[in-house]
């Protein structure tokens, strides 16, 4: 009975992924405002009323992939910067970080639907931005902050400079979900955080002279 019970509750999580994999495509080719709940179904091969078991509208379908492709990223952001012993170490951390959620998951994709229908669930809009984009500034911020206390940097207003360290990151994102079929449009992301890394720290650290 264990057996067929574990075998069972994964053959549900398959169809969960399957589904959120299908929403996904969905709302990237057609747009959030578009996207029918009978067209994921049948994209992930399952019926409808099959999708209505797991998820009542397209707005849970959206939250459960925040839930699903930001959320664990932001985990990470988090562990790096709890053992992380300085504000370089920290930097380190998300510069191998970054290059991997830019290219091997699907945040980027998720990213572009965000911006391209904001306007259509204005609700979940704000969630993510105060559970999750927020959550990451503070995860900065309070790096920039230690490292101040610590004497390693000076920085005038941590929670604007985390701006600056995130910014390449989501600019780098939507660069991958606009253009990153085209190889003509490559970019050296690992190329790129490391110069964004060398920058910001010569930029923040005391100077010598003062």
């Amino acid at each position: 009975m264990k057996i067929l019970r574990a075998r069972s509750e994964e053959a549900k999580d398959d169809r969960r992924q399957a589904l959120l994999e299908a929403a996904l495509d969905e709302f990237f080719e057609k747009g959030f405002a578009a996207s029918r709940m009978a067209d994921i179904a049948k994209r992930a091969h399952l019926s409808k009323g099959t999708l209505y078991l797991y998820f009542d509208s397209k707005e849970d379908l959206f939250k459960a992939l925040v839930e699903t492709l930001a959320a664990p990223n932001i985990d990470q952001i988090e562990s790096i910067a709890e053992t992380s012993h300085s504000l370089e170490q920290a930097l380190a951390g998300m510069r191998a970080l970054a290059p991997h959620i830019i290219r091997d998951t699907d945040l980027p994709r998720l990213i572009k639907v965000l911006i391209g229908d904001s306007h259509m669930f204005p609700t979940i809009v704000q969630a993510y931005r105060t559970q999750l984009i927020e959550r990451v500034f503070s995860i900065i911020a309070g790096i920039l902050e230690r490292a101040h206390a610590a004497g390693e940097i000076e920085v005038e207003n941590a929670p604007l400079t985390a701006r600056i360290v995130i910014a390449p990151i989501v600019l780098s994102a939507l660069w991958q979900a606009l253009f990153g079929r085209d190889p003509t449009a490559h970019v050296d992301l690992d190329k790129l955080f490391e110069i964004h890394t060398r920058l910001l720290l010569k930029a923040l650290r005391p100077d010598p002279a003062s």
